[in-house]
């Protein structure tokens, strides 16, 4: 089985990231991905708003149905602050009579700037095969020159992010940017039924 992971906070789960998994799978034949809700992130502070139990409930909402996809949740069991080093390794204990190759990581081009300040970075090219996906040519960025072994993924880009969600969903006097279907159905009734982000129903 060709496997690979999409980590991240997931607060909330969004269309842009199951387009992307979706992509990796067509167009690199993976078999699966791993969403892997983060527990603390070691390079900025988590958004309020959602608890860890929260955001991995909308994650399994929002794959529900897709055999392609699956959870992982070894980042939020381990506790702490989540390295992608640790998660790498222990996924591929966890999969070894199943994987094929190696574990694949699937990596916005918006990360490289700041990859050489990740753990054991320069391991990781060796462990993974990395996926450096299209996430800021949208809007000109220029990125930065990415000199590890990857691969490079053409995938189509939705100017979505999660930070806009939770924005958009909070503006409760009805002016506010609509936001309902960037995510999926089960996920905008999730978010709204629990008032996650301040989010009501207008």
């Amino acid at each position: 089985m060709r496997l690979a992971m999409l980590g991240g906070s997931f607060n909330p789960i969004h269309i842009g990231h199951l387009l992307l998994a979706d992509e990796v799978c067509h167009r690199l034949d993976y078999d699966k991905v791993l969403f892997v809700p983060v527990n603390i992130p070691p390079h900025k502070e988590l958004a309020e708003g959602a608890s860890s139990q929260q955001r991995l409930e909308m994650i399994q909402l929002a794959i529900e149905g897709n055999p392609r996809f699956a959870v992982e949740t070894c980042e939020l069991e381990r506790g702490g602050i989540s390295y992608t080093y640790d998660t790498i390794q222990y996924l591929g204990k966890k999969y070894a009579h199943q994987l094929e190759g190696k574990l694949g990581l699937i990596m916005g081009d918006d990360l490289v700037e700041g990859f050489e300040e990740w753990g054991h970075y320069q391991e990781l090219p060796e462990l993974a095969d990395i996926v450096l996906a299209r996430r800021i040519c949208w809007d000109g960025t220029q990125r930065k020159d990415f000199p590890y072994t990857h691969r490079e993924l053409e995938n189509g880009i939705l100017p979505v992010s999660s930070s806009q969600i939770r924005a958009a969903g909070a503006a409760s006097d009805g002016n506010g940017s609509s936001w309902r279907y960037l995510v999926p159905e089960s996920v905008y009734r999730y978010i709204i039924e629990r008032k996650l982000y301040g989010c009501t129903e207008n």
